[in-house]
């Protein structure tokens, strides 16, 4: 199979390492294609995005490394954009016009009640507790709603081309801290969700990264939620969500694994600048 990753975090934002470090290693592990997707700016000052003023540099950075390298590995150059209810997304004007090679849409932040704030769902874990408490009256139901309303209305309202960690709800939820993900209200927010995936051309990637930074024990999303994607025929494909080197190929084995088991013979990948299907 082709090995390929497009979710990777580098020094531009919250990863660790040059650009360049990703690409090398990618090569030595006889990888086809690798895709750079730093966070992209949003409206308030977070470490982990890029700046405004450095997206040119990043775009240069990465472009100049495509042409360098073009001989030994396919380089493409992306986003990982948040959707920002009523203020930005992965199709805003201001990213659609960069001449992207391909963007991830995610939600990592939830509007604070009564507040022009914001919260993430994958800090610390008290910052989700504060987030729960203040905003959703300690339901983990209805943050679950809203959180899944949200990646619901990016995908009607915004075109790219991966969904990214579709249930990064979890990632502070080991042994069920905070809420039960069998339970029918959060399945059912789920299935809603594959719904209106499954009317769009967004590829649903399965992303390692969580494991790799030892934050949880599965992929996004977990496999019951795969196989279900898999009863909508919804497009799929493997990435590590790396944050340095080393990890652009981390649980590839185990996570093909999962994928087969749940009946997917194929993956998505960009080959020659266009999306192709390969098998398993």
């Amino acid at each position: 199979m082709l090995l390929t990753n497009y979710h990777t975090h580098c020094d531009f934002c919250d990863g660790a390492g040059k650009p360049e470090d990703y690409i090398t290693e990618a090569i030595s592990k006889g990888f086809h294609a690798l895709g750079f997707s730093s966070h992209a700016p949003i409206s308030f000052e977070r470490e982990w995005t890029l700046s405004e003023k450095s997206v040119p540099d990043y775009l240069q950075t990465i472009n100049s490394l495509k042409r360098e390298y073009a001989d030994r590995i396919e380089v493409y150059t992306g986003l990982e954009i948040d959707y920002l209810e009523g203020i930005s997304g992965p199709s805003s004007k201001k990213f659609s016009t960069l001449g992207l090679d391909y963007t991830i849409g995610s939600v990592h932040m939830i509007p604070v009640r009564d507040s022009d704030s914001f919260l993430p769902i994958d800090g610390a874990v008290e910052l989700l507790k504060e987030l729960l408490k203040n905003t959703f009256d300690g339901s983990f139901e209805k943050l679950s709603e809203r959180y899944f309303g949200l990646i619901r209305d990016m995908l009607k309202n915004h075109q790219f081309n991966i969904l990214g960690h579709l249930d990064l709800l979890k990632k502070r939820n080991t042994h069920n801290l905070l809420f039960d993900e069998n339970a029918l209200w959060y399945r059912n927010q789920v299935l809603d969700t594959l719904d209106v995936l499954a009317e769009t051309d967004v590829i649903l990637e399965v992303n390692t990264g969580g494991i790799s930074r030892k934050a949880i024990d599965s992929v996004y999303p977990s496999p019951w939620i795969i196989s279900e994607a898999r009863k909508r025929d919804i497009p799929l494909m493997l990435n590590a969500d790396a944050h340095v080197p080393e990890h652009i190929d981390y649980y590839y084995s185990e996570a093909l694994a999962i994928i087969k088991e749940c009946r997917y013979g194929e993956l998505y990948s960009l080959s020659g600048g266009k999306w192709i299907t390969r098998e398993i």
